[in-house]
């Protein structure tokens, strides 16, 4: 959800400078709620001019209303006939690390809260100097290097884990931003927030990035892409494994050096063919070979199967990889995938075989009057096993509620459902007797599956409350919901969201259930522990609204 969030606000800082007409005419004088302040810098205090500054509703659909301004030459705001409510409210400006309100250094900060009538003035946001990683590219022979792909990666925090649950085991490293080198191997990574940062080369970039944006551009990609990368990515300071990779610290405001040589070393082919589920030979089928647990933009190979379902990858240097292949025939979708460890000899003949997997039939019922259109509603079965190359699969539904998922293989999966309307969730999922939100979704081989039969509810629960801190409010405290007992099948319900600058905070659309709840605080020094609650349960029933009051007791140093 927070990535969605921050997703949207980056579109509206980076298109909005003032709310459209059409919104703030529906605003009348005594309902609107202005809101006002400066926009600094962190270090000196100085007034940052043209900063963007926006107010993103909370707990919207995917178009949320947006009000935002740029600062003047004093780095002053106003945003007039705001409508009353509860916002994501950020300042943001290039060179700088986007703010939060109320946030304390780079960490995330609080809600903001408007009432009718009554909005806010002296908002205040010092905006900390984001970091570079700059540095050149060279070959061998000390040539520069140019239109490589140079990533930053970092370890992901402990909230996105906890967010991500199966899926944070299989990624040690996810890309934070990417630059490609120029016709002198140069390249600057900027909008860094402070912290440590693995740089990793990788001369196989993709079309579209900046740099590799024009025809020639992207003909010589194809051109590389078919005849194979000599060069292997490297991982600074000139290593092929992550394991042996040294991280680079990234002060606010620094640059940081982070220099290249990248090497030759013996590569190999992978060929094989796809077979279809109906035994043929698979045709614009698309095969992908990647490395696990680096979630970046770069060092991955693809290939095309031709008439007879073959195909080859060249330029494979040595290692571990994933092996994945897609195919489209109709509305049916198929994937497989498959672990292979490549050394110093060609790799021939691996089979990619679609249809291999089980055929789920379902069905998607709206318990509750007043549902969206059923076909915008899409499922999705994702891996909660520890097998790195089980299967998974998604459907679209059909507007009479009917789904299939093609060419699910045997593991256990977690169910989860996109598409519904704000205030709706899964009130019930069956395959047979089984309880999917409890137990999972388990293919097995030889078993029979029966028809998959979800419920859908709009009788959504609210659940309220605030923190205190001391006797205080603990504003921008982060504040989790989890179901409780919370399996690897269940984690779809749980949720999180920030306290306002009252220390109050709102759950508007919780499933039916029992859940733990629980809060944190950051202090602004990563040295400092984090502080946290106890632990209250609650259990709440259809169309419930429940309150709770948590209060910041315990350090807690991670």
């Amino acid at each position: 959800m927070r990535g969605f969030v921050l997703a949207i606000v980056s579109l509206a800082l980076a298109s909005f400078t003032q709310m459209p007409t059409a919104q703030t005419d529906k605003i009348s004088e005594k309902q609107a709620a202005p809101v006002s302040g400066r926009v600094l810098t962190a270090a000196e205090g100085a007034p940052i001019k043209s900063a963007r500054v926006a107010l993103v509703e909370e707990n919207a659909s995917s178009h949320p209303r947006v009000f935002a301004a740029t600062t003047d030459s004093d780095g002053r705001f106003e945003i007039k006939k705001v409508s009353p409510g509860r916002y994501h409210f950020f300042a943001a400006h290039t060179g700088y690390i986007s703010q939060e309100y109320q946030a304390q250094g780079t960490r995330d900060g609080a809600l903001l809260t408007l009432a009718p009538g009554r909005g806010v003035e002296n908002a205040l946001f010092r905006l900390v100097r984001a970091g570079v990683v700059s540095g050149r590219v060279v070959d061998e022979e000390g040539e520069p290097m140019a239109k490589v792909l140079v990533t930053a990666l970092r370890r992901p925090s402990a909230e996105e884990k906890e967010d991500w649950g199966a899926r944070a085991r299989k990624e040690q490293l996810v890309a934070s931003s990417a630059a490609v080198t120029d016709d002198h191997g140069e390249y600057r990574i900027f909008g860094l927030k402070p912290g440590e940062y693995y740089v990793k080369t990788a001369e196989s970039e993709i079309p579209g990035l900046p740099g590799t944006a024009n025809e020639e551009d992207a003909m010589d990609w194809t051109v590389r892409s078919n005849l194979g990368s000599q060069y292997a990515p490297v991982f600074y300071p000139g290593v092929l494994q992550l394991d042996q990779a040294q991280p680079v610290t990234v002060a606010a405001g620094e640059e940081v050096q982070a220099e290249f040589a990248m090497r030759r070393v013996k590569t190999v082919e992978i060929q094989g063919h796809v077979i279809a589920a109906d035994g043929r030979p698979a045709t614009h089928a698309y095969v992908l070979l990647y490395v696990p647990e680096v979630d970046d933009w770069g060092d991955q190979l693809s290939a095309g199967t031709d008439a007879k379902g073959e195909f080859t990858i060249k330029g494979v240097p040595p290692g571990s990889y994933i092996l994945s292949g897609q195919q489209h025939d109709g509305d049916k979708h198929y994937r497989a995938r498959q672990r292979v460890e490549v050394g110093n000899d060609n790799i021939e003949s691996i089979v990619i075989a679609f249809g291999k997997g089980r055929t789920i039939n379902g069905h998607v019922v709206a318990a509750s009057p007043g549902a969206s259109a059923l076909d915008r509603i899409h499922i999705q079965l994702e891996p909660a096993g520890e097998s790195d190359t089980e299967g998974f699969g998604g459907a679209q539904v059909k507007q009479g509620g009917s789904f299939e998922i093609n060419d699910v293989l045997d593991g256990s999966y977690a169910l989860q459902v996109y598409g519904m309307e704000q205030g709706w969730y899964v009130t019930s999922a069956r395959l047979g007797a089984e309880d999917v939100l409890q137990k999972g979704l388990q293919v097995e081989r030889g078993s029979s599956t029966g028809r998959l039969e979800i419920i859908l509810s709009s009788a959504s629960a609210q659940l309220e409350g605030a923190v205190s801190d001391h006797d205080k409010p603990a504003v921008g405290a982060q504040v989790r919901v989890k179901p409780d007992p919370e399996t690897r099948y269940n984690r779809q319900r749980s949720n999180n969201t920030s306290t306002d600058q009252n220390g109050r905070f709102i759950f508007h659309a919780l499933a039916p259930g029992k859940y733990r709840v629980t809060a944190r605080l950051r202090s602004a020094s990563s040295e400092a522990p984090v502080t946290t609650s106890d632990a209250k349960i609650v259990t709440l029933g259809e169309h419930d609204h429940q309150a709770v009051q948590l209060m910041l007791a315990t350090p807690q140093t991670e």
